[in-house]
Order: structure tokens, then C-alpha cells, then sequence
């Protein structure tokens, strides 16, 4: 059995090695909606991508399945790294835009007031719908009935108040 995902961070001492760098570990397992086969995700700002990326090389470059991949754009540069230790594969999100703008956080957010709004019902189906292999936008958007590219139209989701989302998708369980 693998360890909680915040003991894996702890013992790969995140906190210090990306101590001058802006972060925010997102996804699946801080929501409590982590699967067997979920990893730990973390969205990083920095100006230059590279610099964390080569923060990242010279303390995990050791560990296995250590990956660095360039996505080069005109706008928006970002680096993905990741690796694989005590049963979870890690992976960061380098961007060169602050983290409230990074998709990766704004999907994160808008599932984390989702989960609140609509209770364990809603956390017991998306986790259903991940064992079965469905990515977690994908699972969120059919069960609430979000047409359309779930990765896209979840983010319009923000736009709602809290009364709007129920009156438009459920009712909450309080």
C-alpha cells in the first residue's frame, strides 16, 4: 500500500527544494477523490520555467521514470516534469503565468466547490467514475450534465453563484 500523498511530499522535502518558488499541489488526492492509479500534481509559476525545472533535475533527476518535457509556445512556455517514487508518479506544471490563470488550478478550484456545494454524494460518484477509468474533468462534466469539452465548460462553471450551480445541476446535500 502506498503511503498518503502528503507523507510522499514531506519525504521529498517539496516544501524546502521549491522554497523560492510559488506552487500549489492540485488534483485528485488533496480533494480525497484519489483512485489506486492517481498521481500527485503540482501547477508551479515561474518567469522562466526552466529554473524550476532545473530545480527539479538537480533533487529528483535520481528517481525513476524521471521525465522533463518542453511545450514551447509563443504565449505561454510550460515544462512538465515527473517522476515515480513510493507508488505515485509526481508531476509538476511549469507555466510562465501565475497560478489563479493556470487551467490545472482553476480546474482544481472549481471541483474543490463543487465537492462542497454538492456533499459526499458527488464525491462518491466522481471516484466511482474514476475506478472505471474516467479522467476527473470528464467525470465531473456527466454527472453534472456539462455538455461539450468537459476541460473548457467546467471553467465557465465559476461564473455561477452557489445558488445558480444547484438550481442549474443539483440539489446540495447538506
Amino acid at each position: 500500500m502506498r503511503p498518503d500523498y502528503n507523507q510522499v511530499l514531506d519525504d521529498l522535502r517539496l516544501s524546502s527544494v521549491l522554497s523560492e518558488h510559488e506552487y500549489a499541489v492540485i488534483g485528485t488526492p488533496p480533494l480525497m477523490i484519489d483512485v489506486d492509479n492517481s498521481d500527485i500534481d503540482i501547477a508551479c509559476f515561474a518567469n522562466e520555467p526552466d529554473e524550476i525545472a532545473k530545480c527539479l533535475r538537480n533533487n529528483y533527476g535520481h528517481l525513476e521514470h524521471f521525465i522533463e518535457k518542453n511545450h514551447p509556445s509563443t504565449l505561454l512556455q510550460t515544462q512538465v516534469v515527473s517522476f515515480e517514487t513510493q507508488g505515485w508518479q509526481v508531476e509538476f506544471f511549469i507555466q510562465n503565468q501565475p497560478l489563479d490563470q493556470q487551467n490545472g488550478v482553476q480546474h482544481f478550484l472549481i471541483e474543490k466547490r463543487l465537492l462542497n456545494l454538492f456533499g459526499p454524494s458527488l464525491k462518491q460518484s466522481v471516484i466511482g467514475l474514476k475506478k472505471q477509468g474516467t479522467k476527473t474533468e470528464p467525470a465531473f462534466a456527466k454527472l453534472l450534465g456539462v455538455v461539450g469539452d468537459p476541460y473548457i465548460n467546467l471553467l465557465k462553471l465559476d461564473a455561477f453563484s452557489d445558488n445558480q450551480l444547484c438550481f442549474i445541476y443539483l440539489t446540495p446535500e447538506k
